[in-house]
């Protein structure tokens, strides 16, 4: 994987070779191994190398091709294989071709045909001297990332912001409304970014860039393209996810290191550690897997549904398995906030969900320790392998199934922990009211809340309004209240705008890649394209993938109810550092940023009445573990902001 920038100047002023060698000295950390910059007329290219898979150490990007086409990219082709074989390349003559070989090779033959063929994670650049193009492609579901900026004279991208910063023409501007969204937890617009005027290429696009400075973005795949998948029987559709998770674990185990998991009780992880424990017995290997799990003797009260501890069902899959060894990792001894400061450096933007962070770092840290460069993970299996399918129902009343419709309705009530009235109202009634029907009906039921995100973010309402916060929402398909809505599904494919801005600044801070099978666009494929009723099948939420991995995974853990709860303890953390949160509040009053954007008066008074239980109730957690630690950790990056402008 790699790290990639570059700069086509269209008032006929040179290249500065200078301008790219300080874009690369900011991208080392996304690639320490090997930096190369390439320079010709109007357009100069950058790549910094980090060496994960064994076919890296070939790697010499910028890679010209055989037109005379140069690519920058950073990518791992998961379907390598597949690519070869539409060249008819054997697999043995282009054993030392790297990923970015073949990829160009293959865009010389079929040109933008090519993206929606590419499996795994890529940010590619490809510059045509023919003629005189630019072409940028981002992967599918967005794993990778690149940003860009244009200005009358020139266009520049790269990975990260920090690079563009490095050009003298890129201002650094925040992007306020971009940052009240941080705060009220919208994330579905992906073109946007923290600064004004850089913006990302939004997943499973191509932007053309003209010499004339024309730019034309168009969006290369939908999951409305998945083709149907029709098999003969239950059984038949149960082995096919098998099959294709197997086929996505083993090609994600393509690496010149050896390979660790995230591993949880839950379907996800267990699935993907199971298949990747397998794969590695085959050749006598054994499998390093990291566990996040409360302080020892924790038995705080949780959420409705959830249970504290993930120790009982790893062990079961430990033990079921036989070459996994298991690291667990306490979260109650991870310091959350100490990584704030190197993560804006990394990030260049705030930090979501703090409470997770320490543990996160940790697991990162520790997998490097024992040489391992790639972490899998089952992180989008909630909307592939293992999806609810409760968002069907609807769909089966509308079209006159009344009884599959009443046949899933029924499992549901059975299942939710709701009342039957409000169970069928979730799952029937409200995916089907126009959201502004919904909005009215939840101001009458709410008659003290202006705005449903109140509960949850200490943002000022005052900047709220002036930053169009909820207009911004509806705009991106963002839904402040959550509600179940029809196609649901769809949009969680690409449900958050800052994933591939994480896993590349992961990978830069700590020299380990996450990689989730789950989201191998093989398996993302099969599981858009069978029948959604799958998921529902013998009576059974989750049927799927339960009855795909019988016999590989414990029995407890296939049927078990419940979902872990992430950082179980995570308020016994926050109350130790009261004092440091309330001194950090009183730091944040001398930003004009912060004091503008962040209710600070809210933050000081949760703080001053600090909650002597309830904990594990809504309003608390949408208190503390929500507005109160992503107010502290924005209005540190607001700080960091106006230090780093200065």
């Amino acid at each position: 994987m790699s790290g990639i920038a570059g700069l086509l100047r269209f008032d006929g002023a040179p290249v500065g070779r200078r301008d790219l060698e300080r874009v690369a000295n900011a991208l080392q950390p996304h690639g320490s191994d090997r930096s190369e910059i390439s320079v010709a007329d109007g357009i100069g290219l950058v790549h910094v190398l980090m060496r994960i898979t064994p076919e890296d150490r070939f790697d010499r990007q910028p890679w010209r091709g055989a037109s005379g086409a140069t690519i920058t990219a950073d990518l791992r082709l998961d379907n390598r294989a597949d690519v070869l074989a539409l060249l008819g390349v054997p697999p043995a003559d282009a054993a030392v071709w790297p990923d970015s070989r073949v990829v160009l090779t293959a865009w010389e033959r079929f040109g933008d045909d090519l993206w929606p063929k590419l499996h795994g994670p890529f940010a590619a650049a490809i510059w045509d001297p023919r003629r005189r193009r630019l072409t940028l492609a981002r992967d599918h579901l967005g794993l990778a990332v690149v940003m860009w900026h244009r200005s009358e004279r020139f266009f520049a991208f790269a990975t990260m912001p920090k690079a563009l910063f490095a050009l003298p023409d890129v201002p650094r501007r925040l992007n306020e409304e971009k940052f009240a969204d941080f705060l009220v937890l919208n994330h579905a617009d992906h073109a946007t970014t923290m600064y004004r005027d850089i913006f990302r290429l939004p997943p499973a696009h191509v932007a053309t860039v003209e010499m004339g400075g024309s730019l034309t973005l168009r969006r290369y795949w939908s999951p409305a393209d998945i083709e149907p998948v029709r098999l003969a029987s239950d059984e038949a559709y149960a082995d096919g996810l098998r099959e294709r998770l197997d086929v996505a674990v083993r090609r994600q185990m393509r690496s010149a290191h050896p390979i660790a998991c995230h591993l949880t009780g839950g379907l996800d992880s267990s699935s993907v550690a199971a298949l990747a424990a397998r794969a590695l017995a085959a050749e006598n290997r054994r499998l390093a897997a990291f566990t996040q799990v409360p302080r020892q003797g924790f038995d705080g009260q949780v959420p409705l549904g959830r249970y504290a501890d993930e120790t009982p069902y790893v062990e079961m899959i430990r033990e079921a398995a036989g070459n996994i060894d298991v690291t667990y990792v306490r979260s109650g001894e991870c310091d959350d906030f100490a990584e704030l400061d190197r993560l804006f450096l990394a990030l260049e933007a705030p930090v979501r969900n703090v409470s997770n962070l320490g543990w996160m770092a940790t697991i990162s840290r520790l997998a490097r320790g024992q040489g391992c460069r790639v972490l899998l993970s089952g992180q989008l299996g909630n909307h592939t392998i293992s999806w609810s399918g409760w968002s069907q129902t609807v769909d089966h009343l509308l079209r006159g199934h009344l009884l599959t419709a009443f046949r899933q309705a029924r499992l549901y009530c059975r299942e939710s922990s709701d009342s039957r009235p409000t169970a069928l109202h979730k799952l029937l009634i409200e995916p089907l009211l126009p959201q502004a029907l919904g909005n009215w009906v939840d101001r009458l039921r709410n008659p003290g809340r202006a705005a449903p995100w109140q509960e949850h973010s200490a943002i000022r309402p005052a900047f709220a309004s002036a930053m169009g916060v909820e207009k911004r929402a509806a705009a991106a398909g963002h839904d402040f209240l959550y509600r179940r809505r029809r196609g649901e599904r769809f949009a969680a494919l690409q449900r958050v705008d800052y994933l591939g801005d994480w896993l590349a600044a992961e990978k830069a801070m700590y020299g380990v890649e996450t990689r989730d099978p789950t989201a191998d666009l093989g398996l993302v494929s099969y599981c858009f394209g069978i029948p959604p009723e799958q998921y529902l099948a013998e009576g059974t939420d989750r049927s799927l993938i339960r009855r795909a991995m019988w016999g590989l995974l414990p029995e407890a853990v296939l049927t078990n109810r419940l979902t872990g709860q992430q950082a179980a303890d995570w308020h016994e953390k926050l109350t130790l550092r009261r004092d440091t949160l309330a001194a950090a509040v009183q730091e944040l009053a001398a930003s004009p940023l912060a004091r503008r954007a962040i209710d600070l008066e809210r933050v000081s008074r949760s703080i001053e009445n600090w909650p002597a239980g309830d904990w594990h109730t809504r309003a608390v957690i949408y208190q503390y573990e929500l507005a109160l630690t992503r107010a502290i950790a924005g209005g540190r990056y607001l700080r960091w902001i106006e230090s780093a402008n200065r």
